[in-house]
């Protein structure tokens, strides 16, 4: 049977059951561009680790279960991933654009934080998996970076693009 619009039964706000606290839908998107930024980041990141072991494994005689080494290429890395995350989350995941170099520097301290998490990991799955190839330390550190996700996602919300931390900026539109 079909019911004209008019007839339809309307649901109202009093008529709705209550359900626990949800996220708006702001929240949910920018937890998607931050989520899709730290994916970019993490596929960029596990190149570069494959990139420089690679060529240390060829032309330089590098191993890649070698700790000091997989910390070293992992540190590079880091160090590059971070900026390009930083530049990107500000522009299209917070929209605190221009960015400043003083929330630049809370970014990466956040980021040294789940970068700390993540050689932690990283250094523990080369030493429980042996890998004799540098693709296979790739693969791991992106694991790895992934492992610090989380935390870096909620460090950089609570406290680095904080509209309440900086009041003063206006979120870029």
């Amino acid at each position: 049977r079909h019911y004209p619009l008019s007839m339809l039964p309307v649901s109202t706000p009093a008529s709705r059951p209550k359900t626990g606290p949800r996220l708006n839908r702001a929240e949910v998107l920018r937890i998607v561009r931050f989520g899709s930024v730290g994916a970019l980041g993490t596929l960029l990141n596990t190149l570069l680790v494959w990139l420089f072991l690679s060529l240390g494994y060829n032309h330089l005689g590098w191993h890649p279960s070698d700790h000091t080494v997989v910390t070293g290429v992992a540190t590079l890395s880091w160090f590059l991933c971070c900026g390009t995350n930083y530049l990107l989350n500000a522009f299209w995941t917070f929209h605190h654009w221009p960015p400043h170099w003083r929330q630049a520097l809370h970014y990466y301290a956040t980021a040294l934080l789940s970068f700390v998490v993540q050689i932690l990991g990283l250094n523990l799955l080369v030493y429980l998996l042996v890998t004799e190839r540098p693709i296979e330390t790739a693969v791991l550190n992106g694991v790895a970076v992934a492992t610090g996700a989380l935390l870096n996602y909620l460090a950089a919300s609570l406290w680095v693009f904080s509209p309440h931390r900086h009041p003063l900026r206006r979120p870029a539109r």
